[in-house]
């Protein structure tokens, strides 16, 4: 790697972060570059994520719209999100949840628009770095571009386990199956605690009918599979893992 004196990106490469609230100081931290990255960075991935800009979306807020240009590379530090497709007869569907550790809109590297709307579940904290940017890691440090490619291609590997996973069986199970998942994007998932999504999102996911949804979670919830924090004021959940993981093999 050449030394050098004088960082190899520009603080003026252009971001899209509509609708995004800065979060006060609005550059990244080395306990948020963790999360993503681990501790052992390159100069090359240190001088670019020194231009990272952090920003703030509460639930519901969308990050991006399918169909956009994907100018923006969004690394996911706290919180998490879901992506959504429209599909021919106007529906939306969610087709991808995700977790800090995250990074998307890496089709841009192709000069792909985004695929998806990036809408927030839960106030979700994002580092923002130009496309343009990122690419030049291609010749800068072809070992972490590598890495985010490899990233990426998990990512569409991923579309398979959500069909087989939601998508197929008794409802029962399925639903099982997916707050065993949201159980997974907590970050002490041995804890069984789940945020709980709306019966509507629930049903997008696993494409059955929200009512549908409803009467498993009554179910589950009478049967103490399912049980809501004493005095919580959100959807944070205690789960039974065993018996869920049981139902999840029906």
């Amino acid at each position: 790697m050449q030394a050098h004196n004088k960082p190899m990106y520009s603080t003026s490469e252009s971001f899209e972060t509509r609708g995004a609230v800065s979060a006060g100081n609005d550059r990244s931290s080395p306990s948020e570059i963790k999360i993503i990255f681990g501790e052992h960075l390159s100069t090359a991935l240190h001088d670019l994520l020194s231009l990272a800009r952090r920003t703030c979306h509460g639930p519901n807020e969308v990050l991006y719209h399918e169909g956009s240009v994907s100018n923006t590379v969004y690394l996911i530090t706290s919180g998490f999100l879901k992506l959504i497709i429209h599909l021919p007869n106007g529906r939306a569907r969610i087709v991808r949840l995700h977790r800090p550790g995250a990074v998307l809109c890496l089709s841009g590297l192709f000069d792909r628009n985004n695929k998806h709307t990036a809408v927030a579940v839960i106030p979700v904290t994002t580092l923002c770095l130009p496309v343009s940017a990122v690419q030049r890691l291609r010749t800068e440090d072809p070992l972490t571009y590598a890495s985010l490619l490899e990233r990426w291609h998990n990512y569409l590997n991923d579309a398979d386990t959500w069909i087989t996973q939601f998508s197929t069986g008794p409802i029962r199970a399925r639903v099982a199956r997916l707050l065993s998942f949201l159980s997974e994007l907590e970050p002490d998932a041995e804890n069984g605690e789940l945020h709980l999504l709306t019966c509507e999102e629930m049903g997008s996911i696993l494409g059955v009918t929200s009512e549908s949804v409803s009467r498993v979670l009554a179910e589950f919830k009478r049967r103490d599979i399912l049980a809501h924090h004493d005095g919580a004021a959100n959807n944070l959940y205690e789960a039974d893992m065993g018996r869920l993981r049981h139902i999840a093999d029906e």
